[in-house]
C-alpha cells in the first residue's frame, strides 16, 4: 500500500481540530511544508507556513505523532498543545480552496503553480 508522505516546498490542505476552535471544532488552512524531521516511534517535527494565521506568526513548527496514515492523508496529534490538537493533512485542490476560502481560481489551474504565484 502506498502511504501519504509530505514533501518540502509543497502545499497541502490542513485541518486543525481541537476545542480551542469553538463550536466549529476545526480550522482550515493551506500549509506549505518547509521541513520534516522524523523522530522515530511515529513522531516527527513539521516546520510549515500556516497561510490562514495572522501575519507575522505564520511560520510554525509542531511536534507531532502520527495517529493514522493512509494513501491520501495523515492524521497526527500535537505533542505540545493542551487541550489536544489534531492535524489532518491531505492533498490540496482548487475545489478545497474555493470551498474554504472563496478563492477565485480556474479548475484548470495547477494548485501548486497558483500558490507559487499568489502566496
Amino acid at each position: 500500500m502506498n502511504r501519504f508522505h509530505l514533501e518540502p516546498r509543497r502545499w497541502y490542505a490542513a485541518e486543525l481540530i481541537g476545542e480551542e476552535f469553538g463550536s466549529e471544532i476545526r480550522s482550515y488552512s493551506p500549509i506549505r511544508v518547509d521541513e520534516i524531521r522524523p523522530k522515530g516511534g511515529r513522531r516527527f517535527s513539521l516546520a510549515f507556513y500556516h497561510a490562514n494565521y495572522p501575519e507575522g506568526a505564520r511560520d510554525k513548527v509542531y511536534e507531532l505523532e502520527t495517529i493514522e496514515r493512509s494513501a491520501t492523508f495523515i492524521l497526527a496529534r500535537s505533542r505540545e498543545h493542551s487541550p489536544t490538537r489534531l492535524m489532518l493533512i491531505y492533498f490540496i485542490t482548487i475545489a478545497w480552496l474555493r470551498e474554504h476560502f472563496g478563492a477565485s481560481v480556474s479548475e484548470s489551474e495547477d494548485v501548486q503553480a497558483w500558490f507559487a504565484r499568489n502566496a
